[in-house]
Order: C-alpha cells, then sequence, then structure tokens
C-alpha cells in the first residue's frame, strides 16, 4: 500500500478542517489520527520541539493508520511539519512519486498570530509575541521564531514540492477561501483528486478555531497541559465542546500595531515571489 495524497500544511491554516472534511468522504480513507509525522520525525526526533509530540518512526505502525477494506478509496493524511523541513519533501517523493499534495496557506502575519496565540494559551509560551520578534535571549528564542517567524515565509517552502512533484500535482488552497466557503475550499481539494463532490461531509462543524477565555481563571487552568489531560480523560466530548461555546469566546485578542506593522515588513518580500512564482493575486495579504 502506499499513501496517495499529503495535506502538508501551512500550520493553523485549516488542515484540521480540511482532514476532517475529505475523511468524510466515502472514496477517502483518512490516517486515524492527523499529524503522525512520519516523513518529518528525524527532525522532530532532532529538534525536541517543546509539543513534546510523538512522531511514528516506523512504516509498519504508519501504514497501520489506514483503517480501509476498499481498494478504490484514497489513502491521504495531514502533517504540517512537512512543508517546513526541506527534505520532507524529497522522502514523500522516494516513498510515492505519484503522491499528490495539498497545500492551504494563510496570511502569514495572520497564522504567525494564530500560532503564537495557541501556544500561548496551550501553555507553551509565556512570553510577549513582541519578545520573540526583539529579543534573542529569551529561552527557546531559536523555537519560537522557527515556529512563528519562519514557518511562515512560504516562497521556498512551496517552491520545493513544485520542484519535485511538478505544478501539476500541487494544490494550492488559500485559507480566506474557507472562511467565504468551506464547501468550495474542499470541493476545490476534491477536483484535484478526481473526485466528486459528496452529500456524506458535514461542512456545519468548526475545527481548531483560535479562542481565549473571557475568565482569567479558565485561561490560567486551561494553560496548565496537565489539567488539560485530566479533563479530557474524564470528560465526554460533547461537554467539552459545550464549555468551550460557553467560555472561551472564538475571536482572539487585537495584535498591537507597532508588532503588526514588524510582521508584515517581515513577510512582504516573500509574498512578492510567491505571487509571481503561483502567478496569483495575494494583495489581501499585504499592508
Amino acid at each position: 500500500m502506499k499513501v496517495d495524497f499529503f495535506i502538508v500544511g501551512a500550520p493553523k491554516s485549516a488542515t484540521t478542517s480540511l482532514f476532517h472534511y475529505l475523511g468524510q468522504h466515502e472514496e477517502i480513507s483518512m490516517s486515524t489520527i492527523k499529524e503522525p509525522d512520519f516523513f518529518s520525525h528525524v527532525e522532530l526526533t532532532k529538534q525536541k520541539l517543546y509539543y513534546k509530540s510523538k512522531p511514528i518512526s516506523d512504516i509498519n505502525t504508519y501504514h497501520n493508520l489506514f483503517l480501509t477494506n476498499k481498494k478504490s478509496q484514497l489513502l491521504g493524511e495531514a502533517s504540517v511539519s512537512y512543508l517546513f523541513y526541506p527534505k520532507v519533501s524529497e522522502r514523500i517523493f522516494s516513498y510515492n512519486p505519484n503522491a499528490k499534495i495539498i497545500i492551504v496557506l494563510r496570511n502569514p502575519v495572520e497564522r504567525t498570530v494564530s500560532h503564537y496565540q495557541m501556544d500561548k494559551r496551550l501553555g507553551f509560551i509565556k512570553y510577549n509575541l513582541a519578545d520573540v520578534l526583539n529579543d534573542s535571549t529569551i529561552e527557546n528564542h531559536s523555537l519560537y521564531y522557527q515556529q512563528y517567524i519562519l514557518v511562515s515565509y512560504y516562497y521556498q517552502q512551496v517552491k520545493k514540492y513544485i520542484d519535485i512533484f511538478g505544478k501539476e500535482n500541487i494544490c494550492i488552497l488559500n485559507y480566506d477561501n474557507l472562511k467565504k466557503n468551506n464547501k468550495e475550499f474542499t470541493s476545490k481539494a476534491l477536483s484535484f483528486l478526481d473526485l466528486k463532490e459528496s452529500k456524506n461531509i458535514n461542512f456545519d462543524s468548526k475545527y481548531n478555531r483560535s479562542k481565549s477565555s473571557r475568565f482569567r481563571l479558565f485561561n490560567l487552568l486551561y494553560s496548565k497541559i496537565f489539567i488539560r489531560k485530566v479533563i479530557k480523560s474524564i470528560v465526554p466530548k460533547k461537554i467539552i465542546a459545550l464549555v468551550n461555546e460557553i467560555l472561551f469566546d472564538q475571536k482572539p485578542p487585537n495584535l498591537s500595531l507597532h508588532v503588526e506593522r514588524q510582521l508584515y515588513d517581515l513577510f512582504k518580500e516573500d509574498i512578492v515571489l510567491l505571487e509571481k512564482m503561483l502567478d496569483i493575486n495575494l494583495s489581501s495579504w499585504k499592508k
């Protein structure tokens, strides 16, 4: 068996939503877990990122993530670490040169802020985003800078996949289109995979949204990894979802104007290069 297609990133760009939407299609079998990180396990293990995730390193364990009794089903997975690390595209091509690659991109400033706010909410960082931008002496600075800033430089990351797989085997999706119409957003991916739309997909569900509590106590408790694990182990998912809707705002706090300007200045040249390479208009990403 071979996995047929890969959603490779970028992080915080609706890859979780796309993973779940495609997984409901009758002709697709997605991996039983999102983010197996099989093709990036070398880098993730070496870097020891503060998320402390455990990437899969064994090919048999990896293949066992795909449960299907239908030979006609396409197998797919989504690991956002695959876009950033440059050797991953080569490994995927070596594994399956006929693989299809789906890349979801988001305004790099919005992506950076969303990634930072998620990590802050989950207790992975105690510093302000301004500290990451301007103070290289803070603890874990290189890893934070990688995750929030370097990951948002898309041009070279996307170019690597195009160079190896060819443009015809790459599908570029824009996060902005998911916000406008998640059904059309998913339909573009299905068309790329030569599949028809399905009535089985529930487009009303929202996945992995940014949020913060209106109450400081809940923000503090939520930032404790141990407490989150205990709650998830004893509280039903439906109850957790209901509590999230009641206690957490879905809109993240505003970014300071100074930091926002810094970020737009950082990414403006990379956006221009990306526009030229993909022959698309990304004016909405510029300020």
